[in-house]
C-alpha cells in the first residue's frame, strides 16, 4: 500500500534499536510473593514482613496437607492415625531424596509435619513423650487433644489438615523446588470401584481415589496453600504467553486483512506491535531487574525485594492492554491512509496527508494515556509501578514510533 524510499533504512534503524531491549528480555525472571502487591511504606506491610521474619511463613503463608478420611470412624481409629503418621514420615524421606537428586542441599525431617497424628516427628498414637514421660494421657484427660482436633478438623470429623513446614523461603528457587518435590512424592491414590445402588456394571460405577498405607485406607490427599497457587498460576500463565501472542497475531491478521482487503496492513501491524512489546518489556527488565535507573533515587523506578525480579502478573496484565492501544491508534491512522489512497493519491501523499489530519489527535490521545498511566508510578505498590511503567512506555511508542 505504501512505498517509501526510506522504509528499508527506517526498518533497519528500528531493528537495531530493538536489539539491546531484546537482549535484556532474555534475562527476564519473575517472582511470586505477596509483598509486590503491598504498599512498601505502609505499616501493615512492615508488620507482615516482621511477622514472616520472626515466626516464618508457616504463620503468614502456610502450606497444608488436607487428608480426607474414608469415614469418621476410620479417622478416629488408632490404625488410621498410625498409617497416616507413617506415610508422612516416609514422605519426608522421599522429599529429601528428590531434592538431592535435583541438586538442592535440603533435608526434610519428620518434625516438619504437625497435625493430629504427628507432632515433633513422632506418632501421637504411640504417645507424646517428653524425656521418658508420656504426657498423652494428660492431654486427653484435660481435653487439649479435642480442642486441637476441633481446630484442625472439619465439623463432621472426616477431614483434617496437617501443617507442612518449609525451612527456606517458599517463593525462592529452592522453596519452589521443595513444593514440587512434596507434591510429586505424595503417594499415588489407588482407584477403588464403588458400585452405586448395588450394581456392578461399568455404566453405574463410581471411581473414588483413596490412598493406602500400612494396608489401611488413609483417604484422599490434597496439598494446598497460597504459595502453591501463585507458583502454579505463574507457571501456567507465563508458559502460555507465547501461544497467546501467536493467537493475537492470527486474530489481527484475520480481522485487519478482511477489513482492509490486503495482507500488507495486518503484517505491518503485527510487526509494529511485536517491536513495541519487545522494547516495552525489555525496558521493564532493564529498570526493575537490572536497575538501570536506580541511580535516580526514585522508588517507582527501582528494583524491589531481595530477588529483584518482575512480579509475574505485571507483563500478563499489560500485554492485552498494550496490544489494544497499539491496534487502536494503528487502525485509526491506516484507515485514513487507505481512504486517501483509494481516492487517487499515491502512497507517500496518502501517508503525509493522513499524518497531517490524524497525527495531532493520535499524539494528544497518547499523551493523555501516558499521563493517566503515570499516576501508577506515584504509588508505593511495586506491582502498580511496574504496570504503570510498561503502559507509559507502550503508549509513547504506540503514538510516536
Amino acid at each position: 500500500v505504501v512505498c517509501m524510499s526510506g522504509a528499508p533504512v527506517m526498518f533497519l534503524f528500528l531493528a537495531l534499536v530493538m536489539v539491546p531491549f531484546a537482549m535484556a528480555l532474555t534475562r527476564f525472571s519473575y517472582v511470586e510473593d505477596l509483598t509486590p502487591l503491598m504498599q512498601t511504606t505502609h505499616p501493615a506491610t512492615k508488620a507482615f514482613i516482621s511477622i514472616s521474619n520472626i515466626y516464618g511463613q508457616d504463620l503468614t503463608t502456610p502450606v497444608q496437607l488436607l487428608i480426607m478420611a474414608p469415614s469418621q470412624k476410620a479417622m478416629a481409629s488408632r490404625e488410621w492415625s498410625l498409617a497416616t503418621c507413617h506415610m508422612l514420615q516416609d514422605l519426608a524421606t522421599k522429599v529429601t531424596d528428590r531434592m538431592h537428586e535435583e541438586g538442592h542441599d535440603y533435608t526434610m525431617t519428620t518434625a516438619d509435619f504437625n497435625g493430629l497424628m504427628i507432632f515433633r516427628g513422632g506418632c501421637l498414637a504411640d504417645g507424646l513423650k517428653f524425656g521418658v514421660i508420656d504426657v498423652m494421657p494428660a492431654v486427653h484427660m484435660y481435653g487439649m487433644y479435642d480442642m486441637v482436633a476441633d481446630l484442625l478438623s472439619n465439623r463432621n470429623q472426616t477431614a483434617t489438615q496437617v501443617y507442612v513446614h518449609c525451612q527456606v523461603d517458599l517463593f525462592s528457587e529452592v522453596g519452589e523446588a521443595w513444593m514440587r518435590a512434596v507434591r510429586a512424592s505424595l503417594p499415588r491414590p489407588e482407584v477403588i470401584r464403588q458400585p452405586l445402588g448395588g450394581h456392578q456394571d461399568a455404566d453405574s460405577a463410581n471411581y473414588v481415589p483413596y490412598g493406602r498405607w500400612d494396608d489401611v485406607e488413609i483417604g484422599a490427599l490434597h496439598l494446598y496453600g497460597m504459595p502453591l497457587e501463585q507458583m502454579d498460576g505463574a507457571q501456567y500463565t507465563l508458559r502460555r504467553m507465547p501461544y497467546v501472542g501467536l493467537a493475537i497475531a492470527a486474530i489481527v491478521c484475520i480481522i485487519l486483512g478482511g477489513s482492509f482487503g490486503t495482507a500488507l496492513i495486518p503484517v505491518r501491524a503485527v510487526i509494529c506491535i511485536a517491536w513495541m512489546l519487545v522494547v516495552t518489556f525489555g525496558a521493564s527488565v532493564m529498570v526493575y531487574q537490572l536497575g538501570y535507573l536506580e541511580g535516580l533515587g526514585l522508588q517507582a523506578l527501582a528494583p524491589s525485594g531481595e530477588r529483584q525480579a518482575l512480579f509475574w502478573l505485571s507483563p500478563t496484565i499489560t500485554l492485552a492492554i498494550l496490544v489494544g492501544l497499539g491496534l487502536d491508534y494503528d487502525i485509526f491512522l491506516m484507515d485514513s491512509v487507505m481512504e486517501h489512497w483509494q481516492s487517487g493519491k499515491d502512497g507517500k501523499s496518502a501517508v503525509v496527508t493522513s499524518l497531517d489530519q490524524a497525527g495531532t489527535i493520535i499524539s494528544a490521545a497518547g499523551i493523555i494515556m501516558f499521563l493517566a498511566f503515570s499516576a501508577m508510578l506515584a504509588s508505593t505498590t511495586p506491582m502498580l509501578n511496574q504496570v504503570g511503567f510498561m503502559l507509559c512506555v507502550g503508549a509513547l511508542l504506540d503514538c510516536f514510533v
